[in-house]
């Protein structure tokens, strides 16, 4: 005899199940993915494949360097030994180097660009009879890092205020930085007569040193004072040192590989006082670079639209939960799926759920099941999510207060309608954005492990017999609304989609430093996904989407952006439905009020295009 395990017999029971469980705490959750996520760290090494070509696009070093002839010098002043010069060069359109330069007063021995705050070192080494060009590094101070004609200033570092923005362009301030090396490389490889030419780097140009010299065959010999991106762990350095991918195919061992013989010390002589430090333009500095990036903001709207054209919407799928998102390494653990009673909610029972996804990985969540469920029926069924720092049973249950407020007990709602719901619990409470450090560094975000959590959950939705595997659908705010955006689109399972509190003009929304409600003044530095403007954002997601059904929900009040904004990228999807025959499949809903779920618009939706 055939056993199948009826909700609706559950239900019919609640009360005779005893206490109301709830599943383990979101701490433990993150505490579990911090633990799995060091694991895949220690067992990074295995794997890797270092390549400078790799190297290259992690660091975002990939535009083309202006030519020139030589810098512009200006006379400083002079030991007994070199001169030196004010120098100022061109690296990129419109981003300049500036330092000092060095010039021996008798023939030279080695050429060598040195990357240092520390200008006793260049001295050192131009005591030494070394030609040497020292440009400055943007610092760590954060004088620049706002907008006065905002009132925003912030307390990010100068090198954060760079890296936020350039992340999601595919940019680094190590790639910026190594440019300007490597600008500085192309002269003294343009003169006569020709000589071995170095790097020199300690402090914030170590790396940059190591960088530089994996990316550039005619450097002849690299020291690089201190370096190391292992010790400490990258996921506990500054921020401005997260770099995507990089310990899934370098280490501290691979990089002294492919210097080989290269790597080691320089020769420097005794240090002459010469009074001269350089005249630093932070500055000036600092906006090229926020300048330059913004135009590459701009002008990534166009690359998406070029690449949507001739990759298609599967190919771009792909390469976004390749390139952006990043997958978890399999297998998946068994879901080892425990669920016990939770609350009646008269109309419907709640069942706190929770699964297995990988070792220390689970996920949970809520299952509000009708109590009118006949045998053998099938209904649909809707996941709903919460935003930052809420939790699952947001949703349902709620008396008065905040998460009344927000979340207006839309699943409840949903139940008392006759659908079948699941409230999914997210990591994103309270101390979690260090998943996002040490997700990165392998390739992965943080959208990797709620992507891995939800595909366990919904292969196991799809077998319970009361569900209708052919009507899932898809309510996310906020939080949510990235999720509706990253992981129910991909699945094809999913009829339809609204995205509440969250669609936007993405990428402008991450970068911009003329709009108050730009990411560049929050510190939920774990939004940044990198070269994500490169390849989709909001609504080539959505597009994606088609043609299932998708919706947004946005409040004229919503601080997240404005309608302006909204309305622009939402008109990309409008005419992609339309133009495929497929106008029925989407809308936008506006409502007078802030951010929080709205209702009406979004269940009528759902019930339409879940024929319910």
């Amino acid at each position: 005899m055939k056993t199948v395990y009826l909700w609706f017999v559950l239900a019919a029971t609640a009360a005779a199940q005893g206490p109301a469980s709830a599943p383990a705490p979101v701490e433990e959750m993150v505490a579990g993915m911090t633990r799995y996520l060091q694991k895949l760290t220690a067992e990074s090494a295995a794997g890797r494949k270092p390549t400078p070509e790799k190297l290259r696009r992690m660091i975002g070093a990939v535009d083309e360097r202006v030519p020139f002839q030589e810098p512009d010098l200006r006379l400083r002043g002079e030991t007994a030994v070199y001169r030196v010069f004010a120098a100022r060069w061109p690296v990129l359109d419109g981003v300049t180097a500036e330092g000092l330069y060095y010039q021996p007063k008798t023939g030279a021995r080695m050429r060598v660009v040195v990357l240092s705050d520390n200008v006793t070192r260049a001295r050192a080494l131009a005591a030494a009879g070394c030609e040497v060009l020292a440009p400055v590094l943007i610092d760590t101070k954060s004088t620049y890092s706002g907008n006065p004609a905002l009132g925003l200033q912030t307390e990010q570092p100068h090198r954060e205020w760079i890296y936020r923005m350039a992340f999601p362009v595919g940019r680094h301030i190590y790639g910026y930085e190594v440019e300007k090396a490597l600008a500085a490389v192309d002269w003294f490889a343009s003169k006569q007569p020709a000589m071995p030419i170095a790097v020199y780097g300690e402090g914030e140009g170590a790396a940059e040193a190591v960088f530089a010299g994996v990316l550039d065959a005619r450097i002849a010999k690299i020291e690089a004072r201190g370096f190391s991106i292992e010790s400490p762990a990258l996921w506990q350095q500054p921020i401005y040192r997260n770099v995507f991918g990089l310990l899934r195919d370098f280490g501290d061992a691979e990089f002294a590989a492919l210097l080989g013989a290269r790597a080691g010390q320089l020769p420097v002589a005794a240090v002459l006082p010469d009074n001269m430090e350089p005249e630093i333009h932070m500055r000036q500095q600092v906006w090229e670079l926020v300048d330059y990036t913004q135009r590459l903001v701009a002008a990534s709207e166009n690359v998406r639209a070029a690449l949507w054209k001739d990759a298609g919407p599967k190919k771009v799928a792909e390469k976004f939960l390749d390139e952006v998102i990043g997958r978890l390494p399999g297998p998946a653990s068994a879901s080892n799926v425990r669920r016990a009673f939770h609350q009646d909610g008269g109309q419907w029972v709640a069942y706190s759920i929770q699964f297995d996804v990988r070792p220390e990985v689970f996920g949970s969540g809520y299952l509000l099941v009708p109590k009118d469920l006949k045998p053998g029926e099938k209904r649909p069924l809707v996941v709903v999510q919460h935003g930052l720092n809420g939790l699952a049973d947001v949703y349902f249950g709620q008396k008065e207060g905040r998460g009344l407020e927000v979340y207006r007990n839309l699943g409840a709602q949903l139940a008392d309608l006759g659908f079948i719901v699941y409230s999914a619990q997210n990591p994103t409470v309270g101390e979690f954005r260090h998943l996002a450090r040490l997700a990165n560094p392998l390739g992965l975000s943080l959208y990797s492990l709620i992507r891995a959590q939800y595909e366990t959950l919904t292969d196991w939705l799809v077998t319970l017999p009361e569900v209708d595997a052919t009507r899932l659908g898809f309510y996310g705010l906020s939080y949510g609304g990235k999720t509706a955006l990253r992981v129910p689109v991909f699945d094809e399972r999913y009829r339809v989609v609204v995205c509440g509190g969250d669609f936007n003009e993405w990428i402008r929304k991450l970068t911009t430093v003329d709009e108050r409600y730009s990411y560049m003044f929050t510190k939920e530095y774990e939004i940044l996904e990198w070269n994500m403007g490169h390849v989709a954002s909001h609504a080539e997601l959505a597009m994606i989407m088609a043609p299932r059904a998708f919706l947004v929900e946005r409040g004229h009040r919503d601080g997240v952006g404005k309608d302006e904004w909204v309305a622009y990228e939402y008109a990309k999807v409008r005419r992609f439905y339309e133009e495929a025959g497929l106008g029925e499949q989407t809308r936008i809903a506006f409502f007078n009020g802030p951010h929080r779920v709205d209702g009406p618009a979004a269940i009528e939706f759902l019930r339409k295009m879940l024929g319910w």
